[in-house]
């Protein structure tokens, strides 16, 4: 969100508990908060779309999901564990998390418009409570340029981690790594994530010897 964007909206069938399933509806409880174990709880209550291995969807309960465990096994909140872990190695000082349920960007930050009930509206202030580790981070093109660079160097996580990011499972239709979502264009293979919220648009991907790399975010809506 904000500065750089956050992960795609909720859809599919196991979006979980969300603040609506329209831009209008999310934008009339867009200072509600949601907790992540709300989420998850509503979304395990619906039972699993599909069977293992039977086909790829993104969700972004599945990050959800991911953001628990890791406080599960650290015992530490999944905000503090990203600081210390990737954005302070890395030097990433533009990029954060809200306090909370709090539903501005601090700091220098582009502002956001989407049609609400055919008005243009300004829709900068949310609460992105309901997608937590989905994205509710807020960054910078550069800082999201120096995490991009610094992963497929394999200063994130361990090459052999890295290695299965680039690794799509034989399913048809499938386009996703672990996390890395990959593109074919003209021949060439690139990987990235996309990241929206109304009003914000974000991407960044990169060929795998970074020969090219692409940062940006859009405010328009569609983008």
């Amino acid at each position: 969100m904000g500065r750089g964007g956050a992960a795609p909206a909720l859809t599919g069938p196991q979006v979980g508990a969300n603040l609506g399933s329209t831009t209008e509806e999310m934008y009339a409880n867009r200072f509600r908060t949601l907790s992540p174990q709300r989420v998850v709880a509503m979304a395990v209550a619906k039972g699993p779309a599909f069977d293992p291995g039977e086909r790829q969807q993104y969700q972004n309960i599945d990050y959800t999901v991911l953001g628990l465990l890791i406080e599960k096994v650290t015992g530490d909140r999944y905000e503090h564990q990203a600081d210390v872990r990737i954005f302070c190695p890395l030097g990433m000082r533009h990029t954060d998390f809200p306090a909370g349920a709090d539903p501005r960007i601090h700091g220098p930050h582009h502002r956001a418009y989407t049609d609400i009930g055919g008005r243009t509206t300004d829709v900068t202030e949310w609460n992105m409570s309901d997608r937590w580790a989905a994205g509710n981070m807020i960054s910078t093109t550069a800082d999201l340029e120096r995490f991009l660079v610094a992963l497929f160097r394999g200063q994130v996580v361990p090459q052999p981690l890295l290695d299965q990011m680039f690794v799509v499972p034989d399913v048809e239709g499938a386009s996703y790594g672990m996390a890395l979502e990959r593109f074919v264009h003209n021949g060439t293979e690139i990987w990235g994530k996309t990241g929206s919220r109304p009003g914000y648009h974000t991407v960044l991907a990169a060929t795998r010897d970074l020969s090219r790399t692409v940062v940006y975010s859009l405010t328009s809506s569609p983008p």
